[in-house]
C-alpha cells in the first residue's frame, strides 16, 4: 500500500508542476500589460519591481520580442518598457555595445533607475503623456492628413 501512496504522491506532484494550457495567452496578457504606465506605477508602488523573482520573470518574458512572438503584440511598445526594466544582458547585446558604446552606459544601472521613477506620480504622469503624443503622432501619419493635420496644429 505504501507503493501505491508513493505513486499517488508521485503524480500529485506532476499535475501541481504542469504548465497551465493558457499560458500563452496568460504570458501575452501579462507582457501587454507593462505598456500602461499605470501599471507600472502600481508595481512600482507596491514594491514588487524590486522583487528579484518578479525581475527574473521579466527577463524571462524578452522571448516575446523575438518576431515569432511578437505578431502577437497589440502594444508592441510593451517590449520597450520591458527594456527598460530589465535591459538586455551585455552578452544578448554584443553588436549593439561593439558599434555604440553609450548603450553600455545606458544599461549599467540594470533598470534601477526606470523602475525607482516609476514610483512617482509625476514621472508616471510623463510617460502617460509621452505616450499619448506617441500614438496621435502615429495615428495622424497612418490614417490620413498626417503632414496637413500637424502643420494645422502648430
Amino acid at each position: 500500500m505504501s507503493d501505491a501512496a508513493a505513486a499517488s504522491a508521485d503524480t500529485s506532484d506532476v499535475t501541481s508542476d504542469e504548465l497551465p494550457s493558457n499560458r500563452f495567452e496568460l504570458e501575452l496578457e501579462f507582457v501587454q500589460s507593462l505598456a500602461s504606465p499605470a501599471y507600472l506605477h502600481y508595481l512600482a508602488t507596491s514594491g514588487i519591481l524590486n522583487q528579484k523573482q518578479f525581475l527574473d520573470f521579466l527577463r524571462y518574458l524578452r522571448y516575446w520580442k523575438q518576431p515569432q512572438y511578437a505578431k502577437y503584440l497589440s502594444y508592441p511598445h510593451c517590449l520597450y518598457f520591458l527594456d527598460l526594466l530589465v535591459p538586455p544582458d551585455d552578452d544578448d547585446d554584443d553588436e549593439t555595445n561593439t558599434n555604440n558604446n553609450t548603450a553600455t552606459t545606458t544599461t549599467s544601472d540594470s533598470g534601477e533607475t526606470f523602475r525607482r521613477e516609476m514610483a512617482q506620480v509625476q514621472f508616471r504622469n510623463f510617460v502617460h503623456e509621452q505616450q499619448f503624443y506617441s500614438w496621435q503622432y502615429r495615428s495622424a501619419r497612418l490614417y490620413g492628413g498626417g503632414e496637413k493635420q500637424l502643420g494645422e496644429q502648430k
